[in-house]
Parts: structure tokens; sequence; C-alpha cells
């Protein structure tokens, strides 16, 4: 019997190497500083792997050093040069407070039960001044919404077996979350700041942006006129996330990707 053996080379993105990618572009001047990092939910260790081998190559020293990597399932993890440390069955991280510059989170909070818990939790390992990134299938985009809209369910959200918590073979997507819902654990978690990136664009949300994007446009004005009168306060509070809803990015975006600031 012939068995295939497994390389490095094999390491797969559980979520979309597009991800990765803005991903990397954005935590990139951090790992220029020598920041720590760690990569929280890293699957086979792809993500971990690209950050693990510029480090390397920058400073030659060994990634480890300032980078690691944490998983509910660390038997799964593959990139050799760093340690993938077990994450606790309460979602706890295996990390003391304050440990790290840069926390990174790769399409993992929709596989979790308790969102505010979870991010809680990164706020607890991130230095002060640290930056926490965080990527989501993107429910708001023009697409999801359609199939929500004759579904009850959003793109890459499906119903699962009521019989099975498995979340492997489920494939764990439990926990749609909108960029606003995002925004409001990260701010209920301390976080001062919090903005909004973007993986890439799908040419099937800007095709069909163009027949529906203009009763998109009408029914936000009309919400955003009726929260002005009737909750001025949220309105003003919440102006920039509201205004980032609605955008053409998010109307056409596979991913959203998160940046927040302790």
């Amino acid at each position: 019997m012939h068995t295939t053996v497994s390389t490095q080379d094999d390491i797969r993105p559980i979520s979309h190497t597009s991800t990765n990618d803005k991903t990397f572009a954005l935590i990139r001047p951090y790992l220029d500083r020598g920041a720590r990092v760690v990569d929280v939910g890293a699957g086979e260790g792809y993500f971990s792997k690209m950050v693990g081998e510029y480090i390397h190559s920058c400073t030659q020293r060994p990634p480890s050093e300032t980078l690691s990597a944490c998983d509910l399932f660390p038997s799964l993890f593959r990139y050799r040069a760093v340690t993938c440390d077990p994450i606790g069955p309460d979602g706890r991280l295996p990390y003391g407070d304050a440990s790290f510059d840069v926390v990174c989170s790769l399409e993992v909070i929709e596989h979790i039960e308790d969102q505010f818990a979870f991010v809680r939790e990164l706020y607890r390992i991130l230095k002060p001044g640290g930056v926490a990134v965080i990527s989501t299938p993107n429910v708001l985009n023009i697409n999801s919404r359609l199939r929500f809209l004759h579904s009850g369910f959003g793109v890459l959200f499906d119903p699962l077996l009521l019989s099975s918590n498995d979340p492997v073979h489920t494939s764990g997507h439990i926990h749609p979350v909108t960029y606003y819902y995002l925004a409001y654990q990260l701010h209920r978690a301390g976080f001062t700041t919090v903005t909004v990136e973007y993986d890439r664009f799908k040419s099937s949300a800007k095709f069909m942006l163009g027949m529906w994007g203009g009763i998109v446009a009408l029914g936000n004005l009309r919400f955003r006129a009726h929260l002005s009168k009737k909750k001025p306060n949220e309105q003003r509070e919440n102006a920039s996330i509201l205004h980032a809803l609605n955008s053409r990015q998010m109307l056409t975006a596979r991913s959203i990707i998160a940046v927040a600031t302790k």
C-alpha cells in the first residue's frame, strides 16, 4: 500500500489565501519592529508559516523567539518552527496578561460560541497599545444579503446537523457576525479604536451591486434618517461604523478584517 507523506509545503490555509495575504500586509510594519505576535486559531499553520519565514528572513533568528501559535486542536498544526499551544476547553488562551504586541485571528470568530468572551481574551493577552487583527466572512456583502433574503442564510453559512456539535466536520461556521456587532464586541472588551479592512472584492458582488445598489442606498438613507431622529446619541456614537456598513467595499468584499487597538 502506498502512503503519501505530507510536508510543510502542503500546509493548507483554512482561510482564503487573500485573507492571509491582506492580514500579513497589515501586520508587516509591526514585524519589522520586532513585535511579539500570536496566531490564535492557527489551524495547520499556514499563516504562522508566512509570518515565521518573514521573521527568519529579516532577522536570521528562530521565529519562535517572537511568534506563538495556539489552537483548540494543536495536533493539526504542522509548522515545525513554532510550537502550537493548546487553547483550554473553556476558551481561555494559554498566555499571560499583556504578552503580545499583535494578535491575529483569521476566520475563527465565526466558529466561537461565546464571541464576547473570546474577544476579551484577545484583549487580555495584548499589551497596552497592541493591535488585534480579526477576520471573518463578510455577511454584509450584496451576495450574502440577497441569499439571506430568500433562504435565511448568508453566504458560507448553511444549516448544520442538530445531532452533532463536531466543530471540524460541520465546518464550524456556527455564529455569523456582521462588522457592526464585531466592532461592538471589541469596544465592549475595552479596545479604543476599531477600523475595518477587506481582503478581496467579488466580481459577482460588483455585478449585483449594479442591479440592487440603488435599493440598498435608498433603504439606508431612510434608516439613517429614522435613527438620527429617534436615537441621535446612537447615531452619533456609531457614525464611523454605520458609514462602513453600506460602503461599496462592504457590499462587495469577501471577508472583513477588523483592526482594533488596545
